[in-house]
């Protein structure tokens, strides 16, 4: 090697010097520099016998030859690491190193080969060797040889990507490019696609956990790998699932126009009951139809003989087909309504709903509201002229309720202490009292679980609950559309028609004689819709003033009048009311009743049957004191 530090001549060549590499100041090499040697040298220096003295040693050389032959590798850094071990010399043969070597195992880095000398390099890696055979001077120098080895990158790319461009156009190659990531890093999984399976024929189908299944035949597979198969992995394949389902529902029809077999609602009802009687769960709708259809093609097949026994299983297995498909119906309804209106209640009161008497689904007719409906030319004010400004509301304290002579309606826990018909006035919005003031029941809306059920005796839907109910405590608002007297009047005459009414009038002020306001539930309401009456209720309405201080728009709150055990059906009298006016026409409708008691016990039954009179709505509370008739 030359340079300027050399120390003497080490070949037979008087160029050649041995160099100090530890006073080799690297940062200030350049192309022209001589310390650098030129690619040819670099090429034939495994043959000098010299090399490093058995030390490990990186020699960098830039080209400076100007010459056609390496125009292209101009600036171009090679990095050469020579081990202290054998090394392959440019004939092939084995060149000893100084120093022991008969232990170390041969080691070579080759070269990626070039395509035409137009390929990119391979990525210069650093082969780390043991700390016993590296100085820190070495990898001090290593480390220096890199960063410079940097520095020339971007332009060799740039030389080798125009020289790619070139060859990709001469000779029409195409290029393939795959990126790699790192999945560690990003998360990604490994999607593995699904191998894809020919459907030959849909044998069956059966419902499991609310799931239709199919069974499947498939294609160049033996029967003994036939699956059941949900729709979603059924794709591509929509004229085989609806010619199966078109082959069975055209069987299905054929039977019933051969025996002219057509079941109702009622037939799907009895079956029911029966299912009930036999103390088997009337929610086991996961129907299989395998039986069903089996026996129909052995009904219909050529020359078979009439067969009563096999006619009868299949009527049966119809009903229960068709009660499974309708209880699945039902039950999702009665579902999406419980989840309707637990989100518009908030949890204030909890309802749930069950029907196991029959097949009655949600109501279609009727809209679930939390609070009053203002109706066609009626103004509900929520804005109170007046509020107490007590820190703490009590019977000591004078309140909202002390303003109207009244007591303290609420005991320590929240129950009502008053009697029914006593008007309750609970701190509002401009009252200076915390939300959790005793006397803020009503607005905080009903803590209780309750259940909207079908009831066994004919009274429709009822509401009971799930939990102990003590007396006193509040159970629901009674809310819905607030009308007119005049449009009470015209809406009363059409329920009446229809054997049901749902107006309760608002005539809690007893200053006036008339009821300027009536709440109707049948179409907007909450869940005091559906809590029936009773002759000898649990139950009783209040009128509770809170925002609306107009004496003629009172809250109406129902209270339990007595405790009210889990599963208990919640009732109140319709009949029940305090005002003056609903008095008169409470003694009205009992005279008329008593009157048509005494006509029936007088012998209006010559044939044996009680003649119900044809304006009164025959009550079916079945209390021991029941008044036979509602109104």
């Amino acid at each position: 090697m030359g340079g300027e530090e050399g120390i003497g001549v080490t070949t037979g060549q008087p160029n050649l010097y041995k160099q100090d590499l530890s006073k080799l100041d690297v940062t200030k090499l350049t192309a022209l520099s001589p310390e650098v040697i030129s690619r040819q040298a670099t090429i034939n220096i495994g043959t000098i016998g010299h090399v490093a003295h058995g030390k490990s040693t990186i020699v960098k050389a830039i080209s400076g030859v100007q010459t056609v032959r390496f125009k292209n590798e101009l600036e171009r850094n090679i990095t050469i690491k020579l081990e202290a071990r054998v090394t392959e010399s440019t004939t092939g043969e084995l060149a000893e190193l100084p120093g022991d070597t008969s232990e170390m195992p041969i080691s070579s880095d080759k070269r990626a080969r070039a395509s035409t000398g137009q390929s990119p390099p391979p990525t210069k890696r650093v082969r780390r060797s043991s700390s016993d055979d590296k100085t820190s001077e070495d990898s001090a120098f290593h480390e220096t040889m890199i960063e410079d080895d940097d520095s020339c990158t971007q332009q060799q790319d740039d030389l080798i990507k125009d020289d790619e461009r070139e060859i990709y156009k001469k000779y029409g190659l195409k290029k393939l490019s795959i990126k790699l990531n790192d999945i560690y890093k990003t998360g990604d999984t490994l999607a593995i696609t699904p191998e894809i399976y020919e459907v030959e024929r849909i044998l069956d189908k059966k419902i499991k956990d609310g799931e239709t299944l199919y069974y499947i035949k498939w294609k160049n597979w033996s029967s003994d790998h036939n699956t059941w198969e949900p729709v979603t992995n059924l794709t591509d394949c929509p004229e085989l699932l609806d010619q199966f389902e078109t082959d069975r529902t055209n069987l299905l029809e054929k039977f019933k126009n051969t025996e002219n077999f057509y079941p109702d609602v009622k037939a799907l009802e009895i079956h029911m009951k029966e299912l009930k009687r036999l103390k088997k769960s009337i929610n086991d709708v996961e129907v299989e139809e395998t039986s069903l259809y089996k026996n129909l093609r052995t009904h219909f097949k050529p020359n078979a003989e009439k067969n009563v026994k096999l006619i009868e299983r299949i009527k049966a297995g119809i009903i229960h087909s068709m009660y499974c498909s309708s209880r699945r119906d039902q039950l999702d309804s009665l579902q999406g309504w419980e989840t309707e209106i637990n989100t518009i209640t908030k949890g204030k009161p909890v309802v749930t709903v069950e029907n196991t008497v029959d097949l009655e689904v949600t109501p279609q007719d009727f809209y679930y509201i939390d609070d009053y409906l203002p109706g066609a030319g009626v103004t509900i004010p929520d804005e109170p002229p007046i509020g107490c400004e007590c820190d703490k509301c009590d019977a000591k304290a004078k309140c909202c309720y002390a303003q109207y002579e009244g007591g303290f309606p609420y005991t320590t826990g929240c129950r009502v202490r008053v009697p029914p018909g006593t008007p309750i006035y609970e701190c509002n919005k401009r009252c200076t009292c915390p939300p959790d003031c005793k006397n803020r029941v009503v607005q905080r809306g009903s803590m209780v679980n309750l259940c909207i059920f079908r009831t066994d005796n004919g009274r429709g839907w009822g509401v009971k609950t799930k939990k102990l109910i003590k007396k006193g405590t509040f159970i629901t608002a009674y809310v819905g559309e607030v009308i007119t007297n005049e449009e009470a009047e015209k809406r009363g005459k059409e329920y009446d028609a229809a054997g049901r009414t749902y107006l309760f009038d608002l005539d809690f002020n007893e200053v006036e004689e008339q009821c300027p306001y009536t709440v109707d539930a049948a179409l907007y309401g909450n869940i005091s819709h559906f809590i029936n009456h009773s002759c000898e209720p649990n139950a009783a309405v209040y009128g509770v003033w809170i925002d609306c201080l107009d004496p003629n728009l009172p809250k109406l709150a129902l209270f339990a009048t007595k405790d009210i055990h889990k599963d208990e059906e919640i009732t109140f009298d319709y009949m029940c009311q305090t005002s003056k006016s609903f008095e008169k026409k409470k003694m009205t409708t009992m005279v008329e009743l008593n009157a048509s008691n005494e006509a029936r016990l007088a012998g209006d039954k010559e044939d044996g049957i009680v003649q119900i009179p044809d304006n009164k709505t025959k009550c079916k509370c079945g209390a021991k004191t029941c008044r036979q008739y509602l109104f």
